[in-house]
């Protein structure tokens, strides 16, 4: 049993067809049912049904396809351990980060790091919160940053500076609400207005839901888009009002032809973390980033 035979047996049990895992490999389908049965043999035990289409995990099959992760993963630390010996100063610093949180809250901590860690190469694995925790604790990540809940049992926290969002509206829709002191307005008043929001499967759409649920109202949305570069774009445009965080638009001069209101909900509000697993290396451009993220709080 080898590192090669688990990380193709890993590879199988999410794919569950023999053909298109090989394809995806560039090996024929031969070789790498090969390399399972070779596996199985070593193991003594069957640890795919081969009979069900897709194919499926047998009992065993759970059990070894888990601890095997386990296993790959404190490999992989290990490896990053030894690395990080041998190599002083060099490696590599790979992050989960949401898209939008990449244009305005990472750029001045990567040139920090390069530039204290010349050797160090930064890559930024940009994603969606769900994904971001998932991967996070399979340590995927030297950590990434997201917003709480997360599961604490598996994953060190570190908040960083809170965060909460403002209502970005159109200059040529302002009318429609009342003016409010100090910009701070009840999103109960904001239904005639248009919205222009994000996919239902994020983050911010899920906050905007809970803050029209909660302002007992049903919104106008007249575009929906992926990410809250485009939201603000249309925005801008004088298409409809959207939500935007306040770390976001203070990042940027984004006033021209929005009107920006703080909301009085606390469901608008956020905190941000660092999370990495639970014991995870963490090497010294890691801490030192952690440290610069944490500095603002």
């Amino acid at each position: 049993m080898n590192s090669r035979q688990l990380q193709y047996a890993i590879a199988l049990a999410e794919v569950r067809n023999f053909s298109q895992l090989a394809d995806k490999l560039n090996m024929t389908q031969p070789a790498l049912s090969k390399q399972i049965l070779s596996l199985e043999k070593d193991l003594d035990i069957q640890l795919f049904d081969r009979t069900t289409t897709p194919l499926t995990l047998t009992p065993a099959g759970e059990f070894f396809i888990q601890q095997a992760q386990e296993l790959l993963y404190k490999e992989t630390q290990l490896i990053h351990a030894m690395g990080r010996f041998r190599s002083g100063e060099e490696g590599r610093l790979v992050v989960g980060i949401s898209p939008f949180r990449c244009t305005y809250l990472i750029p001045d901590i990567v040139k920090k790091v390069r530039d204290r860690f010349p050797g160090v190469q930064v890559v930024l694995h940009e994603a969606g919160s769900d994904t971001l925790r998932k991967e996070a604790a399979e340590g995927k990540f030297d950590f990434a940053i997201v917003n709480l809940p997360v599961d604490d049992s598996i994953l060190e926290i570190t908040p960083i500076e809170q965060d909460s969002l403002v209502l970005a509206v159109p200059k040529t829709l302002n009318s429609a609400l009342t003016e409010q002191p100090n910009n701070e307005l009840d999103f109960s008043t904001c239904q005639s207005l248009p919205f222009v929001v994000v996919g239902q499967n994020q983050e911010m759409r899920q906050l905007f839901d809970k803050l029209c649920a909660s302002a007992d109202f049903i919104p106008r949305i007249v575009a929906e888009v992926v990410g809250l570069n485009t939201a603000w774009s249309l925005a801008h445009a004088g298409v409809g009002a959207t939500l935007l965080p306040l770390q976001f638009v203070s990042h940027a001069n984004f006033d021209k032809n929005l009107v920006l209101y703080k909301l009085k909900d606390t469901v608008s509000v956020r905190q941000p973390v660092i999370v990495q697993r639970r014991g995870q290396y963490l090497s010294d451009y890691a801490k030192y980033a952690i440290e610069l993220l944490t500095q603002s709080k």
